[in-house]
């Protein structure tokens, strides 16, 4: 049964939402962050930081809205497939807020782990609370079939009526919903795991299809956050002990100097962050610093800086002892910078302001050079749930343009017999194995030692490393591409 209403006006502008101050519940904090970022495109993350001065909200509650708030933008093709099956309202016709109320409770009865009627009750006291009652009877109408659409039967394959989960099943629906996967797979694969097309032209284009389907249900996991430990104030034994009793899972990481953590809440607040014990880093984005191999006595080049985590992961590999210039081109990123290093406590990294031309970057010669390039982000989706909507193949050239450049630069400043690690969070060929290739082909005296393209899920984030070195015979310096 869908749900039926009378024809409205067209509704307002998305612009004019509903003001929420009284932030008393995660469900009301998750729905002014999307409000927010609807308006203003910013991250859910920064959003949130930036809110958690006006409620004080529980650990727990704080969770649901980061939950909800990014499980929703995560997953908002595919929601808004389910409520339009059970809706025959245009979605124009329906007011920017309901709509968004609608999609996080759906959100929560597909994806979340509320039970359903509580989900279903809590957000029909929601449309009230919020002075909206009369919207609570069709909220009510709506989740009450959405709840129908969805049954406990879990399929072993993609279908028209299979939604996949987190958990890497599917989960049957009680009629069909998307494009059929069998012909209209490009379709079926973004409406299903909530991409757009062109990410989904893309992965089926290049993937076999075991590899695309672990990509998609990667994309679709709430992400654990990384803690990368400090070796000069802390270890791994310590940490463990003293966040576990602050009430946090941890589990061990795959490096020495790594943890995992799951249900942290407010990062900040954890015990050791402060003291500078421990940095917030995903183990796919230490690889980078590893591969560079930062040795006590070298001189290192960070291109791309902020907000510093990488830069302080190289300090802490040298003990402290290389010398590192650590650029960026804003002064709040350099301000980030200069945080994180007071916080770790580290001596060896200076800050350094440069234009975006490159132009100033410091005119020495250096043993190593790290080059994290802005990029798509394709391979960080779930850690990244905006991402996916950011993602356009347009922009795809101007990207590689500038990463061509910036590894220029690091081959310009790098000392014949020096090395420099080319790395980016996309899995796109042509800022990953393309770029370096016809880098390493176009320079004479630039040899591509290895490269490693980590797809989503296998297991981890999608990310892609290079590392290059400059041959002994090379001149001083080259030109750097424009």
């Amino acid at each position: 049964m869908t749900v039926r209403r009378p024809k409205r006006k067209p509704s307002k502008p998305a612009a004019d939402f509903l003001d929420i101050y009284d932030i008393s519940c995660g469900r009301r904090l998750a729905l002014s962050v999307l409000q927010q970022h609807d308006v203003t495109g910013r991250f859910v993350s920064d959003l949130l930081k930036d809110m958690d001065a006006r409620h004080s909200l529980t650990r727990q509650e704080r969770g649901l809205a980061v939950d909800v708030a990014a499980g929703t933008i995560r997953h908002r093709r595919t929601i808004d497939l389910l409520l339009q099956s059970q809706v025959k309202r245009p979605r124009a016709e329906v007011e920017p807020d309901l709509w968004r109320i609608l999609q996080t409770a759906t959100q929560q009865l597909v994806y979340g782990r509320t039970p359903d009627h509580a989900a279903v009750d809590a957000t029909v006291e929601l449309t009230r609370s919020l002075g909206r009652p009369r919207w609570a009877g069709f909220v009510n109408g709506v989740l009450r079939n959405i709840g129908r659409l969805l049954t406990n039967e879990v399929a072993t394959q993609p279908s028209r009526c299979a939604v996949p989960l987190p958990s890497g099943e599917w989960r049957l629906l009680s009629q069909d919903v998307f494009s059929c996967p069998l012909t209209s797979p490009v379709d079926y694969f973004g409406e299903a795991f909530s991409l757009p097309r062109a990410i989904s032209r893309r992965w089926r284009q290049r993937m076999s299809s075991d590899d695309l389907y672990l990509a998609g249900f990667h994309s679709l996991m709430l992400p654990t956050t990384g803690l990368r430990i400090n070796p000069a104030t802390s270890t791994a034994a310590q940490l463990t002990d003293q966040l576990t009793e602050a009430g946090v899972t941890v589990r061990p990481g795959s490096f020495d100097e790594s943890l995992r953590l799951e249900s942290a809440g407010r990062i900040e607040s954890l015990p050791g962050f402060e003291e500078g014990a421990w940095s917030i880093q995903d183990e796919s984005a230490m690889v980078a610093s590893r591969l560079l191999n930062p040795q006590p006595g070298e001189k290192i080049l960070d291109l791309c800086a902020a907000p510093g985590g990488k830069s302080t992961h190289l300090a802490e590999l040298s003990r402290d002892q290389a010398q590192i210039w650590a650029c960026d081109v804003s002064e709040d990123r350099i301000t980030r910078i200069e945080q994180n290093v007071s916080r770790l406590g580290h001596s060896s990294i200076r800050a350094v302001l440069i234009h975006r031309d490159g132009g100033n970057i410091p005119d020495q010669a250096f043993d190593a050079v790290l080059v994290d390039v802005p990029c798509s982000n394709t391979g960080v989706l779930s850690r990244r749930p905006e991402a996916r909507w950011r993602f356009a193949e347009s922009e795809i050239e101007d990207l590689t343009r500038l990463q061509m450049r910036l590894l220029m630069t690091a081959f310009d400043r790098v000392s014949p017999g020096g090395r420099i690690v080319y790395s980016t969070c996309s899995i796109e060929p042509e800022e990953t194995t393309q770029l370096v290739e016809a880098a390493a082909n176009s320079v004479p005296d630039m040899e591509l030692v290895s490269s490693q393209l980590q797809l989503p899920g296998q297991p981890a984030d999608g990310a892609f490393t290079a590392l290059l070195r400059r041959r002994e015979s090379a001149p001083a310096s080259v030109e750097s591409a424009s």
